[in-house]
């Protein structure tokens, strides 16, 4: 794994593991609970199963949720962006509680980009979602609490943001899937990044280690995965 500075921009392929034989923690989820998000013009991409994040705090923590999806993030937002919102939330609610032990820390955070209009074009653009592991259950549902429904602030390209339950959830089991995914982009700088102490507002030069095999070059063309 190699070092990263934490105000790099990702621009890695959008990953989404499909090999049942892979030894990582799954939430359940029945089948009537399952939706498909519709494929959209703009990217072609297949986004996976949507799992509707806990309702309650009781319930994220019986099936220890800590890995979020963000959905319907503008396309204009960059990792710096999303970075800078993850820790003004952790500050916010960190500087109000006594305790570190209940502090809100996040130690992983992927945002997929456009690797291939980067690599054509030059342009940097979001596929519009986001993956966030928390340090605890109790953590990941306060995010959830505050981001779901809310309505980005921008003049360009808005949207209402959704937060469910990540189909993989915790750090070993992330760190297991993203660092067997094989990222074919131009700078090895744009593969997800994870904070090992975990970053909580305050320590916001803390500085991450990116995870991912990296293949030096053009992407592929774009197809679903």
């Amino acid at each position: 794994m190699q070092q990263r500075i934490s105000h790099l921009n990702p621009n890695a392929q959008p990953f989404f593991p499909q090999n049942p034989k892979t030894q990582s923690r799954m939430i359940y989820v029945p089948k009537r609970t399952r939706i498909q998000q519709k494929t959209t013009k703009s990217t072609h991409h297949r986004v996976g199963t949507v799992i509707p994040f806990p309702k309650t705090i009781e319930e994220a923590e019986a099936l220890h949720i800590t890995t979020v999806m963000i959905r319907n993030i503008p396309n204009q937002f960059r990792f710096d962006n999303l970075l800078m919102i993850l820790d003004v939330h952790c500050f916010e609610i960190n500087k109000i509680l006594d305790d570190p032990a209940d502090w809100s820390k996040f130690d992983f955070v992927y945002l997929p980009m456009d690797y291939m209009k980067h690599a054509v074009k030059g342009k940097m653009s979001n596929l519009g979602y986001a993956f966030v592991n928390f340090t605890t259950p109790s953590a990941a549902f306060k995010f959830y609490k505050q981001f779901q429904g809310f309505a980005w602030n921008v003049t360009q390209n808005p949207k209402i943001c959704e937060i469910n339950a990540a189909k993989y959830q915790g750090k070993e089991s992330l760190i297991r899937i993203f660092s067997q995914k094989v990222f074919r982009c131009k700078n090895p700088d744009f593969l997800p990044i994870l904070f090992s102490a975990g970053r909580d507002g305050f320590n916001r030069r803390m500085s991450g280690i990116s995870i991912g095999i990296h293949v030096r070059g053009l992407p592929f063309t774009r197809r679903n995965i």
